[in-house]
């Protein structure tokens, strides 16, 4: 039997998930502007090229790293969080490259807007569209997953290369 305790639980872990992944994309985005604005310029120039990728990884390490968490043993669980979260982290990168996509739109719709104000505001967009019954769970969340897993990984390796290239790490815009 459920109870309306169980109801205002589900809703507090969602609004907790809503909230935790709006501080997240925020967070990135102004502690590595450089790696967030590399992955704008990659959803922006070639998103397809992003989804692809996305589906490439979670197609292959995404895979192996489930495959892995529902291994008994402890060292292949432990591993296989380990990949599932490094995947996460990169997503959120590219999350954080969307949020200042959406970011730049909001001003130019609202030019009174400040660069956090908009910032915020775009982060809580991307994230409370998730929400939305069936189109938002099955639709909006895993295209966003992987196109911005596939632009968050593009956005480090590409930046990376540059960097090695250039021969001097960090001076590379």
């Amino acid at each position: 039997m459920v109870t309306i305790g169980d109801s205002f639980a589900i809703v507090a872990i969602l609004g907790g998930i809503c909230l935790s992944a709006w501080a997240m994309i925020l967070t990135l985005a102004l502690v590595f502007p450089s790696k967030a604005v590399h992955a704008r310029s990659r959803l922006v120039g070639r998103p397809w090229a992003s989804l692809f990728v996305g589906i490439l990884v979670w197609g292959t390490v995404g895979l192996v790293s489930f495959g892995l968490i529902s291994n008994p043993l402890p060292p292949a669980k432990l591993l296989g969080w380990m990949i599932f979260l490094g995947l996460a982290s990169i997503a959120a990168i590219g999350s954080a490259g969307l949020a200042f996509l959406a970011s730049e739109r909001l001003r130019e719709l609202s030019p009174g807007l400040t660069p956090y104000s908009a910032m915020s505001k775009s982060a809580a967009v991307i994230v409370v569209s998730g929400l939305v019954p069936i189109l938002g769970w099955f639709l909006i969340v895993p295209f966003l997953v992987l196109a911005t897993t596939g632009a968050g990984l593009q956005a480090l390796i590409l930046r990376t290369v540059v960097e090695v290239e250039a021969g001097e790490p960090g001076l590379v815009s």
